[in-house]
């Protein structure tokens, strides 16, 4: 009787364990995401200039009307609604392997065209781009400006290449200028500052009366 007791037991573990088993299998949810690059594949398209965009060229982009290139604004949708690139597609960061959003890149990837990702700077860029790139993406390139630069693609402005231009220098100038004295030979020579002269009030003496001790 013992012995039965013990091969019922054995027998209601063993079932238990495969029904485990077999619910684990039915419930197990493969990735949506396969990554198709190699970590040295990785590591060499970080140094492929044929993937990114410069400021220069994608001016010649955006004057393009053959819609081979759809640039991709990867901000949030506020920032999206504010302000973005004519015909640019809103793809946030948050939403980028959304279902809606893989289907908006395959299509992309069917119609032969290019798809271009932007963001306020591109390091808002970098990590999507790349992601896109792993999964095998091989049409998605970087931009590797901020939106500012695109949004005035279209001036002829030095600012949209060299931005810097616009800051605030941190040297007077002028005030150096009018500290140096040119001299024969090219050269300037500082004139060390000069510390102003204190004014000291001459003292008046009292007329002595006269008279002794």
């Amino acid at each position: 009787m013992d012995e039965l007791n013990k091969t019922n037991r054995l027998t209601i573990a063993v079932i238990g364990i495969v029904l485990v088993i077999i619910i684990g299998l039915v419930t197990l949810r493969r990735p949506d995401i396969k990554y198709s690059l190699t970590p040295a594949e990785s590591l060499a398209l970080l140094n492929d200039p044929a993937s990114v965009i410069t400021p220069e060229k994608a001016t010649a982009l955006l004057k393009d009307s053959s819609g081979k290139t759809v640039f991709i604004d990867v901000r949030n949708s506020i920032a999206f609604d504010r302000g973005h690139i004519k015909n640019a597609v809103n793809i946030p960061v948050r939403e980028l392997f959304a279902k809606k959003s893989m289907s908006a890149f395959r299509d992309i990837e069917k119609a032969g065209q290019t798809a271009v990702l932007y963001g306020e700077t591109q390091q808002q860029a970098n990590g999507p781009w790349f992601m896109l790139r792993q999964t095998g993406f091989k049409n998605v390139l970087l931009f590797t400006g901020s939106y500012t630069q695109l949004d005035i693609a279209n001036s002829d402005s030095t600012t949209r290449f060299l931005p810097q231009l616009s800051e605030t220098p941190l040297i007077n100038t002028a005030a150096l200028k009018a500290i140096s004295t040119p001299v024969a030979g090219g050269k300037d020579i500082v004139k060390p500052a000069q510390k102003a002269k204190k004014a000291v009030a001459p003292v008046k003496k009292e007329a002595s009366s006269g008279g002794g001790c």
